[in-house]
């Protein structure tokens, strides 16, 4: 494989703890709509635009406007959240394995559901910006995942034929996402991303230790993948 895509939140930083925790207190607080654990934990690998479609259809009397304005609304704030982190929560074992990919020649690149202005946020203050080719977020597509548009605009860009990339995701969309696009994928279990159905990705790896960065450089390697467990 010659291309490795990552989505950005719960994969390079781990951000999904304070969605948890915000959402829920957006909702409640300034909408008037209190969320069940069930409904938080659905709401990871969701574009917040469909996210607010969604509620918006629900409870059309507290949700009158534009799913767009409940949107500002909300990473207005959770730019300031996010822009006083201290330390700003990168996945641990990710600048260890990026920088293994770019010394064995591995392009890289970013595809987020998420807004460009948080994407260039989190990887500006993540430090990991440099070690990516090019970054799409939710802006730069007319459907977000499960959609696979995102990814496959990647494999044009660089192009390099869907089966030979790889992408690696932590949530449900993400996975049907890269499944849809035809590109073999990798579910990372990160815990702090909710109860996510990763039963569509190829492989499984829960750490950026050294056994998973051997799993996944054997990966991109095999000649003959159904032989890589």
């Amino acid at each position: 494989m010659k291309l490795v895509i990552f989505d950005m939140d719960g994969v390079l930083v781990d951000s999904e703890p304070i969605y948890h925790h915000f959402h829920p207190y957006f909702f409640e607080n300034h909408l008037g709509i209190p969320l069940t654990q069930e409904e938080v934990d659905g709401l990871t690998g969701v574009a917040s635009r469909e996210i607010y479609s969604r509620y918006k259809a629900l409870y059309p009397n507290q949700l009158p406007n534009a799913p767009e304005v409940y949107v500002e609304q909300e990473y207005d704030l959770l730019m300031e959240k996010f822009a006083a982190l201290e330390p700003f929560p990168v996945i641990q074992g990710i600048p260890e394995l990026l920088t293994t990919l770019q010394e064995q020649g591995f392009r890289r690149c970013v595809s987020s559901s998420n807004q460009r202005r948080m994407v260039n946020l989190c990887l500006e203050r993540s430090g990991l910006k440099s070690y990516f080719e090019n970054v799409y977020n939710g802006e730069d597509v007319a459907r977000a995942k499960p959609d696979p548009e995102i990814f496959i605009k990647q494999s044009v860009y660089f192009g390099v034929a869907p089966e030979e990339c790889l992408v690696i995701e932590d949530s449900t969309n993400g996975c049907r996402a890269a499944k849809a696009a035809g590109m073999p994928c990798v579910g990372y279990v990160n815990p702090n991303s909710g109860n996510q159905d990763l039963s569509l990705a190829d492989w499984k790896i829960d750490a950026w230790d050294t056994a998973g960065i051997t799993k996944l450089l054997t990966i991109l390697k095999a000649t003959n993948l159904e032989t890589v467990r």
